[in-house]
């Protein structure tokens, strides 16, 4: 599939941060929505980075005191920092865990602290794979304050061995699954909630309804992919909830169907045009009879095909349309892209 565009900081182009830094750094929407939810006189961020999400804190909040282990990053923070003439934010070089550290951020006596973990890039997303260690942040700050939120990778599998209660966030920026972050004690809203960026759609836990799921897609208008996050987070009967919906899932992905328009930024809907087998020949003929030229797939398929077969495609074509080629269980679905 075609890469993703790399998300922009706080201030990016005024920084000048090389795009290689930028990676692993707070998205710019990201940051302001979180920088808006734990908003308070005083916050402490273990795991400042290069200072993206810091930015963030130092415009909603009163004081802030930043972490950060690794020299190079805090330094180009700090620059950072200097260059925006930010004065509220004080920054602390070493290991949050360290008796040094804990003591330091307990003078500072914050309402809230928030820590973005660090993870590893490969294997099995696990509790143990992250750093610091979740369970030792949560025995050596509670006793400092109860507001505390912990980002994690959204994937990791082993959450229900926090025996803490709290409350899972999941992000999606620009309908694309991107963070996922832990609320604890009196900072949970609920059990679990997913939030749509940069539209500041949020959606909570409560006892939908079970969604009806169908095997065909025949029979149906239009079609829906569904937001990652939204799958993740388990709470897809929350949005389709009284939306005369239905769902038919590909084995990969979760798709949602209805003869009517559903509003909401969790969805992205498509206009089915039409619906065949799916074998080559019957997908030929049919995108030539919807008077196709650009064939966007939106399947599961190896990155290095991608090209290879979409030209298949649109070689056979001489039409004007750009539509969306689907592949759901013995189906294929040809969809035009509606706002």
């Amino acid at each position: 599939m075609p890469r993703a565009r790399k998300q922009e900081i706080l201030y990016q182009k005024e920084l000048k941060i090389p795009s290689e830094l930028i990676r692993f750094a707070t998205p710019k929407n990201v940051a302001l929505y979180r920088a808006r939810r734990l908003k308070c006189k005083r916050i402490v961020e273990i795991g400042a980075g290069i200072g993206g999400q810091t930015i963030a804190f130092a415009k909603e909040c009163g004081r802030v005191l930043c972490i950060e282990i690794n020299s190079k990053s805090l330094e180009i923070a700090q620059s950072s920092f200097r260059k925006l003439n930010i004065k509220n934010v004080e920054c602390i070089l070493g290991d949050a865990l360290s008796k040094e550290v804990i003591q330091k951020i307990k003078e500072f006596k914050p309402e809230i602290i928030f820590c973005d973990t660090e993870r590893a890039e490969q294997g099995e997303r696990t509790l143990s794979g992250i750093k610091p260690d979740i369970k030792e942040i949560l025995k050596n700050y509670s006793g400092i304050t109860k507001k505390i939120a912990i980002e994690i990778p959204p994937f990791t599998s082993d959450l229900d061995n926090l025996k803490e209660s709290f409350e899972r966030e999941f992000i999606s920026l620009d309908k694309k699954l991107n963070r996922l972050t832990l609320y604890f004690n009196d900072l949970k809203k609920s059990d679990k909630s997913c939030v749509a960026l940069p539209f500041n759609e949020r959606i909570e836990n409560s006892k939908a309804e079970n969604i009806k799921q169908v095997d065909s897609v025949k029979g149906y208008e239009y079609l829906y992919e569904i937001d990652a996050a939204l799958v993740l987070s388990g709470l897809v009967n929350e949005v389709l909830n009284g939306k005369n919906s239905v769902v038919i899932d590909s084995g990969k992905s979760k798709y949602a169907l209805s003869n009517k328009k559903i509003k909401t930024e969790f969805l992205t809907k498509y206009k089915i045009l039409k619906v065949c087998e799916n074998n080559s020949g019957d997908i030929i003929k049919n995108l030539r009879e919807v008077d196709a030229k650009k064939v966007i797939l939106k399947y599961s398929i190896n990155p290095e095909d991608y090209w290879k077969e979409r030209k298949k495609y649109e070689d056979t074509l001489d039409g004007q349309k750009e539509v969306y080629l689907f592949k759901i269980k013995e189906e294929a679905v040809i969809g035009s892209k509606e706002e």
